[in-house]
């Protein structure tokens, strides 16, 4: 049987004839890298990690700049809704006695809400 190199020889004349196969196509890594290669990965590595350690440093110092801006908010305002109370003076000690029996008030100022 002749070979012919315009029609396969098993008829299946929709199959391409392959030039080189598919394992021949992918780079072959050098076994070893340079030293100076090394030395450049390994700088640039160092650059990274020290960028992202200062990036971690920043973010935990506005975290505890904002944490402690929230506590001075709210104990202002604390402050402030204890000043706009309204309160009125108990004399009369028979409501004092009732009230203390009630709620465990220990003191003669109870805010009117």
């Amino acid at each position: 049987m002749v070979k012919h190199s315009s029609k396969p020889v098993s008829g299946r004349v929709w199959k391409n004839k392959k030039e080189s196969r598919t394992s021949s196509l992918s780079d072959v890594k050098p076994l070893k890298t340079s030293f100076n290669r090394k030395m450049i990965l390994k700088k640039q590595q160092e650059d990274m990690k020290r960028i992202v350690d200062q990036m971690k440093q920043d973010r935990a110092e506005k975290q505890a700049a904002k944490r402690k801006r929230e506590e001075a908010n709210r104990k202002r305002r604390e402050e402030n809704t204890r000043k706009n109370e309204i309160v009125q003076v108990i004399t009369n000690t028979k409501k004092l006695k009732k009230k203390e029996k009630s709620t465990d008030c220990d003191s003669a100022l109870i805010p009117l809400l």
